[in-house]
């Protein structure tokens, strides 16, 4: 019954389709400086009102009779083309127009959500990065390919293959809440933060070869229609789908080999010798005869191999693509890798004559991932006189157990295995009304499916075990999320010839649900290490555990653009928002954008002004939320008390069962920002810019607190208190250097530079003034940085060194009261005397490309610079004393920098190990070669790239990069990166 009823509906709706075959005009209009589909362009039959307007991937029908036509393809910002086509009855004729960006416009599209626009036409902040200007090389995931590449996009990777990157837009907004961007993916949004994964980072999944653009939407007008998820920026990932003509295969390889950069700066085995005989003479007999560097005992050159095949190609209106993929990359640490084997599909097809533009996308990937025991932080403290074996074969171990563990033998012996599944699609269906001329009906359904596993095992003869009584022990976490996502949403479009005037209105509701499930067993004491981590032998202690989490959010979203006399632009937005993780009263949120441009360029008083050929005015204001933090948090949870929590009733006694700390009034961060903007071209166009000054401010910020003991049943809470700031500068600029007439040579280059100020406005913690937070090694419970207001989020909170005579900081064997500045003036050394200093937030963060090509050669380089970050050198403080070499019988190995302080005790807060961590860095350089008219082949390339070449720096840690809060502890080092690849199109 419900079937019958499903067709007669469509025959209803659709019964006056013409059955038979159609006479009609198809094809597609795109740029010719490769920028891809041009939508919203007049496709006409010269003569005539019959035509057609393209669609999103620039595609037009035209139904027209029997006969020989002259079509004509037009579009503001670009010069016209026109070819003249005959058409038999009952066929189809394909005309295909490629039109050239004129001198005084601007082209190319930009997406802004729920649609796109021309970039001459935008209103917001918004900027595309195309498949041609991305960074190549070793590349695991989607933000890589941009790195460097945006104006106020910060992009931090942690050095290990795979491992999580953080990426920063304008800024962090937030403190407990999620930084991160919204990542959307053919449409489909993913969780913020990027989702479940197996302990990596988890846009892994998606194969960067796979990627035709991102967008990054980095004001409040761009991202506003994504409401609550917005308030971070937005990156919008278009991946490639089929192409029009002839059927093609690609096939793509690349080899790679990395080797580590720098090591952390510690004493050789002959310092070591004289350290302990001078400060810790009582130890001198436990030194040995070896000559170890530790950190070359735990690493080697890594090697990586990726190949892609992929088949894409149309049939009438019907365009496909299918690929598969495979990558593997070796860590510099021993037993740290990543593997990947990827596919994607993608298919789109136009029906009922034209009016239902179909497409799908599926993709999906399965990662391992290896991770090493043995880590950096045990090879810096190893004593370098120790060897790696004894004479016997079996491995070094100190038989103190504060001593740190053998990594060589932990590497050896302690498996940590993570895997993960996950699966991204969606269907789409664009119907274009019959009946209203210019409306259009979306309808998008799309899911997220993740299932991930990380398995850890550790044999009953490992150090750790052995010393912590734990006989051996197998930790199981098997993580599981479905998120699924349906869009409704129509768009009217229309022009109003006698206003000279065009508008478009984009109305609709989104409906988006999460379900988590996070499964964790634990055992301890093993019977046996036989099985290893492929099963759990009987165990004395065993322990599981079930989460289950559930979420929902619920969106009505608006937006209206408007355009009078093609130069003053407006829009116009708005979402409403419901989160289930707010209490009843605060669940819902509206997120209001509004943005305005003028193109100045085409008023007549700037018709003949110099060399200037574009230039356009930009203002925007709006307000995003947030509601990236936890599950439930208005709500108590509660825990059931071991036998410590026990209450006696008599001779009973009863377990308790104690409530969470809640703030049942949580509601949204709110994000409002004000951004003015310049576009400009000069010279043709030969230089393109942007200039942007913005100002973002969040209140009622969501993070944990500390609150009076006795107040809220525990120490710390989870609510909404003050308010923070960023504010800032972005430039960009885009240039052809060189492009001569009769010359094969040419150039072209893009600067990016973007300056964020950030600060703590207010904080309002039961009279607190500011909030302790960065912990670190060293100490229990210590703490080097502070929110604070006045100063910069995760400022470092530290003494301040006096200075001596010859302008240098005091150092050596001194008491505090000489060595530090008293602040607060009571002849004494105390917490109140650290000051706020510095921040690990670059003030510039500056980029650079050139793309040179001669003939059939072409190169090209990606540097990159960050000024005015610092960052706390954390092995420095935590191995920078004397001190570690007494008082044990396993003397750790120390930091060089014991050798120019001195120090004979630990001096953790000192600013001294706050460290200047601005860097130039040049990031890539490629060399390929296109061989052209190769029989049998389209298309033959081979390639040779190189990563991190070089990092200019006066940092004395490994990598100045050290993570968005500016830590370093024990950080993965560092690697250079040499790729060879070929590329072959048949």
């Amino acid at each position: 019954m419900k079937r019958t009823g499903v067709v007669a509906l469509f025959a209803f709706l659709f019964a006056s389709e013409p059955a038979l075959a159609q006479t009609r005009i198809a094809g597609a209009v795109r740029a010719s400086d490769g920028s891809g589909p041009i939508a919203g362009a007049e496709v006409t039959i010269a003569g005539t009102k019959r035509g057609a307007i393209t669609r999103d991937d620039g595609r037009f029908t035209i139904a027209v009779d029997a006969g020989t036509f002259k079509v004509v393809a037009k579009r503001i910002g670009y010069a016209p083309d026109s070819q003249t086509v005959t058409v038999a009855a009952g066929r189809t004729v394909t005309a295909d127009f490629t039109l050239r960006v004129t001198a005084a416009q601007l082209g190319g599209i930009v997406i802004t959500g729920y649609g796109q626009k021309d970039v001459r036409d935008r209103t917001g902040v918004a900027e595309t990065i195309r498949e041609k200007n991305f960074n190549i090389g070793k590349i695991t995931s989607p933000e890589q390919l941009i790195q460097g590449k945006v104006p106020g996009v910060q992009v931090v990777t942690s050095n290990e293959p795979g491992a999580g990157i953080a990426m920063r837009i304008r800024g962090g907004t937030s403190i407990n809440a999620s930084n991160e961007p919204l990542f959307v993916v053919d449409g489909v949004p993913l969780p913020v933060g990027g989702g479940v994964a197996a302990g990596r980072n988890p846009m892994n999944f998606l194969n960067p070869n796979e990627i035709q653009s991102i967008t990054v939407l980095k004001d409040a007008s761009a991202a506003a229609i994504y409401g609550s998820r917005g308030a971070n920026g937005v990156i919008l990932i278009t991946t490639k789908s089929g192409v029009q003509g002839a059927s093609t295969v690609f096939f793509g390889s690349s080899y790679s080999t990395s080797s580590i950069v720098k090591k952390p700066d510690m004493l050789n085995a002959t310092q070591f010798k004289a350290a302990v005989a001078q400060f810790a003479p009582e130890n001198t007999a436990r030194l040995g005869t070896a000559n170890t560097d530790w950190i070359d005992a735990i690493t080697h050159n890594g090697t990586g191999a990726e190949n892609n095949l992929s088949m894409a190609g149309a049939k009438d209106d019907m365009r496909y693509r299918l690929s598969i993929g495979s990558m593997s990359q070796d860590g510099i640490i021993t037993g740290t890798s990543t593997r990947r084997e990827s596919m994607g599909l993608t298919y789109s097809d136009l029906l009922l004559s034209d009016k239902l533009e179909f497409r799908a996308n599926l993709k999906g990937s399965r990662a391992l991932d290896t991770y090493a025991a043995g880590g950096i932080g045990a090879a810096t403290s190893m004593a370098p006189t120790q060897p790696v074996r004894n004479a016997d074969g079996t491995y070094f171990q100190w038989a103190d157990w504060l001593g740190p563990n053998n990594p060589v033998a932990d590497q050896a012996m302690i498996s940590d295995q993570g895997s993960t599944f996950r699966t991204v699609g969606n269907i789409e269906a664009k119907y274009t009304l019959p009946w209203i001329e210019g409306l259009n009906a979306t309808l998008r359904t799309g899911y997220d499916f993740t299932q991930a596993s990380r398995v850890t095992f550790s044999p009953t003869t490992a150090q750790f075990d052995i010393e912590g009584g734990r006989g051996g022990r197998f930790d199981k976490n098997n993580p599981r999320q479905i998120n699924t996502v349906l869009e409704a949403f129509a768009t009217y479009t229309r022009k109003m010839e006698d206003l000279a005037s065009s508008f478009d209105v984009t109305g609709g509701y989104s409906y988006e649900g999460s379900r988590g499930d996070y499964p964790w067993y634990y055992a301890e004491k093993l019977s046996t290490n036989l099985l290893g981590a492929n099963g759990v032998p009987g165990a004395q202690v065993q322990q599981n555990y079930l989460t289950i989490e559930e979420s929902k959010l619920i969106s009505f979203f608006g937006r209206v653009n408007y355009t009078f006399r093609d130069r003053y632009l407006l829009t116009g937005s708005i979402r409403r928002d419901g989160s289930s993780r707010f209490g009843p009263g605060n669940q819902w949120g509206v997120f209001p954008a509004f943005a305005a441009a003028w193109r100045v360029i085409d008023e007549p008083f700037l018709q003949k002004v110099g060399q200037l050929s574009d230039l356009k005015l930009r203002f925007s204001w709006g307000v995003n939320g947030n509601q990236s933090f936890g599950n439930y948090l208005f709500l108590s949870t509660y825990t059931n008390g071991d036998s410590k929590a026990q209450y006696q009733f008599g001779n009973n006694f009863v377990s308790t069962i104690r409530p969470s700390a809640v703030d049942p009034n949580i509601k949204w961060e709110q994000t409002t920002s004000t951004n003015f903007g310049v576009d400009f071209g000069l010279y043709n166009n030969r230089i393109t810019g942007t200039l942007d000054v913005y100002s973002k401010k969040t209140d009622d910020l969501i993070f944990t607190v500390p609150v009076p003991a006795g107040t809220n049943l525990s120490n710390y809470v989870t609510t909404n208190i003050g308010s923070m700031k960023n504010s800032g500068v972005e430039l960009g600029l885009s240039a052809v250097i060189l492009e001569g007439r009769n010359s094969p040579w040419r150039w072209d280059g893009t600067l990016s530079a973007g300056m964020n100020k950030n600060k703590i406005v207010s904080v309002s913690a039961s009279g607190a003034d500011k909030i302790l937070v960065g912990g670190i090694s060293g100490g229990v419970g210590n703490t080097i940085q502070v929110l604070q207001p006045g100063q910069p989020r995760y400022a470092f909170l530290v003494f301040k060194h006096k200075v001596g005579a010859d302008g240098k900081p005091v150092t050596g064997d001194k008491p505090d009261k000489e060595l530090y500045q008293d602040i607060d003036g009571d002849g004494a050394i105390t917490q109140s005397d650290k000051v706020a200093y510095k921040s690990p937030d670059p003030k510039w963060i500056i980029g650079h490309t050139s793309n040179v090509s001669y003939k059939n050669w072409d190169a090209s380089l990606s540097a990159r610079m960050h000024l005015g970050n610092y960052v706390y050198n954390n092995v420095a403080s935590t191995q920078g004393t004397y001190r570690a070499l007494k008082g044990t019988q396993a003397p750790n190995n120390l930091h060089a920098s014991v050798l120019k302080y001195g120090f004979t005790s630990t001096q953790y807060f000192s600013d001294l190990y706050v460290e200047k961590a601005s860097f130039l860095r040049l990031d890539n350089v490629s060399v390929g070669y296109t061989f052209k008219n190769v029989s049998q082949l389209k298309s033959l390339r081979v390639y040779g790239a190189i990563q991190n070449v070089f990092t200019s720096t006066k940092y004395t840690g490994v990598d100045p990069m050290a993570g968005v809060n500016g830590i370093d502890n024990a950080l993965y080092p560092l690697s250079r990166t040499f790729t060879t690849g070929l590329n072959i199109g048949f």
